[in-house]
């Protein structure tokens, strides 16, 4: 299916698209192109020749195949940097724009999620804090919780909404808890906006603005042959990795990559990675 074009209407923009495709494919086509953005043949072939001028270096024609293929200057120094950061950004970029449709779907894909997501928030409630966050407004949820499961009513001051794993939440100053708290939207059973101003921002949420390291290292108790295939998935071949995270996602994050806490009791195969940095992470850690 096409998908608008909208947000490629400035060259800039064509471009980071362009190069997002070109670096996750390999390969640039005028069919491609047409299939994505639902263009005509000939706009397809202007993007790819201003694609081609500003970079004639990362791409080349393959007659054959009547397309573009990828060069090793690309992947060497233009697209996408060797920063983890930037590749990731790039691929989430590239995912957004063609789509990755869960294993038991009907598709041509050759990219696919091993599942569906199980907790899509719904989008009136997603909506209605995205607009209070912008507006600096608060908004009176009713909410239901595993400690109270009960619907009970939360006077939120939203700042931020972040998908962590599976789930999205927002972070919000509660007046009912006098603090700063997540909140998982799937478990907001209504939402109403209220025209009083945010009782505080994110510039106020210590554990927001606080940025933590964590530094991830092997398992110990992996042999040494797994430790290195460790270091050669995660750490690009070095002995460690150091992340930056903010301290109220820490636990989110080391729940995500499954980082032990407690390696003598925290063992492989269920953790192959363990937080070397105790001191400076276990303040931001979820009191178990």
């Amino acid at each position: 299916m096409a998908r608008s074009h909208t947000a490629a209407d400035s060259p800039e923009q064509r471009l980071h698209l362009l190069t997002d495709l070109l670096t996750w494919e390999g390969r640039l086509s005028n069919q491609r192109l047409r299939s994505l953005f639902g263009i005509s043949a000939v706009r397809a072939s202007e993007w790819i020749r201003e694609l081609r001028t500003r970079h004639s270096d990362w791409l080349i024609h393959d007659t054959r195949s009547r397309s573009y293929t990828a060069t090793a200057t690309l992947y060497r120094a233009g697209g996408v940097r060797a920063d983890r950061q930037s590749r990731g950004e790039s691929l989430a970029r590239y995912l957004n724009l063609v789509g990755l449709p869960h294993a038991p779907e009907k598709s041509t894909s050759s990219l696919w999620a091993a599942f569906p997501d199980i907790s899509v928030p719904d989008p009136s409630v997603f909506a209605k804090l995205n607009d209070a966050i912008n507006s600096c407004r608060v908004v009176a949820a009713t909410y239901r919780s595993m400690g109270n499961p009960e619907p009970h009513i939360r006077t939120l001051s939203p700042h931020s909404l972040v998908k962590v794993g599976r789930r999205w939440h927002v972070r919000a100053y509660s007046r009912e808890n006098e603090g700063f708290r997540d909140y998982a939207l799937g478990r907001i059973v209504s939402l109403t906006p209220r025209e009083d101003s945010a009782d505080c921002g994110a510039e106020d949420d210590i554990g927001w603005m606080t940025m933590v390291k964590v530094r991830l290292v092997a398992h110990s108790l992996l042999t040494p042959e797994q430790q290195e295939v460790i270091r050669f998935e995660y750490f690009n071949g070095t002995s460690a990795r150091v992340d930056t995270c903010r301290g109220a996602l820490v636990s989110y994050y080391l729940q995500d990559v499954r980082a032990a806490l407690k390696p003598n009791e925290q063992r492989p195969p269920d953790y192959q990675l363990t937080v070397e940095n105790l001191d400076e992470v276990m303040p931001w850690v979820f009191p178990s």
